[in-house]
C-alpha cells in the first residue's frame, strides 16, 4: 500500500529543507574562513611592530669549535646537562641575553650541532634521552 499523498509531500519538503541547512551550513563554514583571514590581516596591520620577524645571524658570531669547547669544558665536571642548559652557558660567557629567544634558539641549535661534531670526536657521549631531550 502507498504512502497517502500529504505524507509523502511531507517527506519530500522535510528533504528540501535539510538541503538548505546544510548549504546555509557551508556558506557559514566558508565564512567563517574568511573571517579568520580578515582578523588575522588586522592583526597584522593593527599591531606590526608585534610580528616583525626577528632573525639572528650567527655565522661567524663564534670561533671555530669555540661552542664544542665550552661544552666540554661545563661538561668536563662530570655533570649531565641539558642542551638549553647548555646553551645558556654559552650565551653568559659569551655576555649575550639568555632572555631574548631568538638567540637564545640560535644558540641552541648551535649547541646541538657543536656536541654532535664532539660526539664524533669522542669528546662527549650521551647518556639517554629524556622526554625528546638529549643528556
Amino acid at each position: 500500500m502507498s504512502e497517502p499523498l500529504i505524507v509523502q509531500t511531507l517527506k519530500h519538503k522535510r528533504a528540501e529543507i535539510l538541503g538548505q541547512i546544510k548549504a546555509y551550513e557551508a556558506q557559514i563554514a566558508h565564512a567563517k574562513h574568511d573571517l579568520a583571514h580578515v582578523n588575522a590581516t588586522i592583526e597584522l596591520f593593527a599591531a606590526p611592530e608585534r610580528h616583525q620577524a626577528r632573525y639572528i645571524v650567527s655565522h661567524g658570531f663564534f670561533k671555530k669549535d669555540e661552542i664544542a669547547e665550552i661544552c666540554v669544558r661545563h661538561l668536563g665536571d662530570g655533570a649531565e646537562m641539558k642542551t638549553r642548559e647548555l646553551a645558556e652557558r654559552v650565551m653568559i660567557e659569551r655576555d649575550l641575553e639568555i632572555t631574548d629567544t631568538v638567540p637564545r634558539n640560535s644558540v641552541v641549535f648551535k649547541v646541538v650541532q657543536a656536541l654532535r661534531h664532539a660526539k664524533r670526536r669522542k669528546l662527549v657521549r650521551m647518556l639517554e634521552k629524556r622526554q625528546g631531550m638529549c643528556v
